[in-house]
């Protein structure tokens, strides 16, 4: 039978589904509609079934499950064993992933079980028709250091097409009124796993989670210098925005990972963003996505950042942000 559908994977993590999930919808459904192709999501979860209610109205046509007797939390071996036995079940031509610590380690050794391809960290998905009228996907993702944006194509009569896609590139699907049907993949059997879960403990609090986040103030090398990063948390902590920052800023340190911004970070959607220091470079502006105020402030009136702020001060971001607070701090 020939590969059909495009199916996300239901990444959820104590309960509840993973926000990404939805944005990977929105990706489906944009290929369903050059292809024709129903769209699934694939579930393996325990306990209460409210996880399963949650997807129901996400907006996928079917819902395959796998109902474990208990939680799956880091044991990858098995959980990539029983996705790869769905997903031959399933058969369908493209299995999109969230590019997420766990979509990355689970798919990596579900790719190895398949026999298919992995292309990770995609930032667009289009859809290609070749000469006898199949349909392929088209997985775009930055490459050469950022550098360039690469399409990757997976060989012909090559199923699944399975790529990791990162979150923010697709706005989250909106909620459907017509619920999923829901298939129960009863015949898939539960392996044992060789990883034993002791003990699971909080990282601590993400309240100023740059994903999620309505404003973010963006640190740029600039803001590396001169103690200007204490300005800059103590300003964000004033107007209750999330700190995000360029490459420069997570190597230095400054700025952990998952708050980088860019083709090699995150991409958000915030409703204000605030540049300090920032000079612009498409490797990370590419991480800035339908931003409604843009404000940056950098001493070179030519930064390339200016072009696409809706307001720029050709100014020391220390001395800005310094008067800000004597006022307001």
């Amino acid at each position: 039978m020939m590969a059909n559908g495009i199916s996300v994977f239901a990444e959820h993590y104590n309960g509840k589904l993973e926000p990404v999930v939805a944005e990977l919808v929105t990706a489906a459904k944009i290929i369903q509609k050059e292809t024709g192709e129903p769209t699934s999501a694939i579930l393996v979860y325990n306990g209460c079934d409210t996880i399963l209610d949650e997807i129901k109205t996400i907006g996928v046509d079917r819902i395959y499950v796998v109902k474990t007797e208990k939680g799956m939390l880091l044991q990858d071996d098995a959980l990539s064993q029983i996705i790869a036995d769905m997903v031959k079940e399933i058969n369908p031509s493209g299995v999109l992933v969230p590019a997420t610590p766990t979509g990355r380690s689970i798919f990596s050794r579900t790719a190895v079980k398949l026999g298919c391809g992995l292309t990770a960290d995609c930032t667009e998905l289009l859809t290609g028709i070749r000469k006898d009228g199949s349909y392929y996907i088209k997985q775009n993702k930055p490459s050469y250091g950022d550098n360039v944006i690469v399409t990757i194509i997976t060989k012909e009569s090559c199923y699944p097409q399975m790529m990791t896609v990162r979150p923010g590139v697709y706005e989250a699907a909106d909620a459907d009124d017509k619920e999923a049907e829901v298939i129960h993949m009863d015949n898939v059997k539960v392996p044992e796993s060789g990883v034993e879960v002791l003990e699971v403990l909080s990282s601590g609090p993400d309240n100023d989670s740059i994903l999620s986040a309505e404003a973010v103030v963006v640190g740029g090398r600039g803001a590396a210098e001169n103690g200007s990063f204490d300005l800059i948390e103590r300003f964000a902590d004033v107007i209750g925005a999330a700190i995000g920052g360029t490459r420069p800023m997570v190597d230095t340190g400054l700025v952990p990972f998952n708050h980088q911004i860019g083709q090699t970070g995150y991409t958000i959607r915030p409703k204000i963003c605030i540049s300090l220091g920032v000079s612009g470079a498409i490797q990370h502006t590419e991480g800035l996505k339908d931003v409604r105020l843009f404000v940056a402030v950098n001493t070179d009136e030519n930064a390339a950042v200016f072009k696409m702020a809706h307001y720029g001060m050709a100014a020391d971001l220390k001395e800005v942000l310094e008067s800000y607070l004597d006022i307001y701090g």
